[in-house]
């Protein structure tokens, strides 16, 4: 009869999250309004224009690109679609081996070596209308540097505007969490390394911190500190599209697998999703003990928090 009992309630689950997921897609599909896109691409083209005029300023306008990107390798971004046509990682990967797509993050700085080598190998492939200045041996004009900001910047706001809005919606996602456990009482700790039992005290939480694994630490969104040295890692996902979903939940059991090896039963992953996910893969993170919540149903999420305490 026990048996029986956890069977349809394991259904029930099963079934609960499938609608979940397919309630999560319907509101994504709604919250696409045009307004909201316009205002997303608005966004992601003030950041674009930003980083193709500190990649200017950062190269001497393309003259000196090698001693640009001794300081940060993310003005690769910009070198790549000033490119005729841009290209993508992948093939100035294959155009130059000395170049390493881990070099385009912020304050990343690119070894001497390396930096020459990219510069040398991207020069070729700047395209000459919009960068004449080049060609002639002497500085830009006004006229040319507003012609290559203006043709440039859509380029790179397209290839980061799910991204961008990804990122707005997930940080949303962790300021609703953060909210919930404030009306309830939760205390909020200031962010550190969580590497011992007891590191994080019932009914506190911290904010983008980071546990310690047996290799290296993994960040985690939200970590609350239950009964019993017990912690939930929480990890805030929005996904654009069910092929995105796919990158997104696999991070997700990156960091419970290896929280898992390090801490054992002590550390309780949980995921906290929005989006276009499909089923599928919600399938994998309940099938490797991975809680799944909803941002919609944030409701369900305080319940299980009530219950465990």
């Amino acid at each position: 009869m026990a048996r029986g009992l956890r069977k349809r309630k394991h259904a029930r689950r099963v079934t609960d999250h499938f609608e979940h997921a397919a309630k999560a897609r319907d509101l994504y599909l709604q919250s696409a309004t045009a307004a909201s896109l316009r205002a997303d691409w608005k966004a992601a083209l003030t950041v674009a224009r930003h980083q193709v005029t500190e990649a200017l300023q950062a190269t001497d306008y393309l003259r000196d690109v090698a001693g640009g990107l001794l300081y940060a390798g993310i003005h690769m971004i910009v070198l790549r679609a000033i490119a005729a046509p841009p290209i993508s990682q992948d093939q100035f990967k294959l155009i130059c081996s000395a170049y390493s797509k881990g070099s385009e993050k912020p304050n990343k700085a690119v070894a001497a070596g390396a930096a020459a080598a990219v510069a040398k190998a991207i020069r070729p492939y700047f395209d000459p209308v919009l960068t004449p200045w080049l060609t002639h041996g002497r500085a830009p004009s006004t006229a040319q540097l507003r012609r290559l900001l203006w043709s440039v910047s859509p380029v790179i706001a397209l290839q980061q505007l799910s991204t961008a809005r990804r990122n707005r919606l997930a940080a949303e996602q962790e300021q609703a969490v953060i909210q919930l456990l404030r009306k309830n009482g939760w205390k909020r700790d200031p962010s550190k390394m969580i590497d011992a039992r007891g590191d994080l005290l019932p009914r506190h939480f911290m904010h983008k911190t980071r546990f310690a694994t047996k290799t290296q630490p993994q960040e985690v969104d939200i970590a609350c500190g239950l009964p019993g040295s017990y912690v939930l890692a929480m990890e805030c996902k929005v996904t654009n599209d069910e092929t995105n979903s796919v990158k997104r939940i696999n991070d997700v059991l990156k960091k419970a697998n290896a929280w898992k090896e390090h801490w054992g039963s002590f550390v309780q992953t949980a995921a906290l999703l929005q989006g276009v996910i499909a089923y599928k893969d919600v399938k994998r993170l309940l099938d490797s003990g991975v809680k799944v919540f909803w941002s919609h149903d944030l409701d369900s999420f305080e319940a299980w928090l009530k219950e465990s305490e």
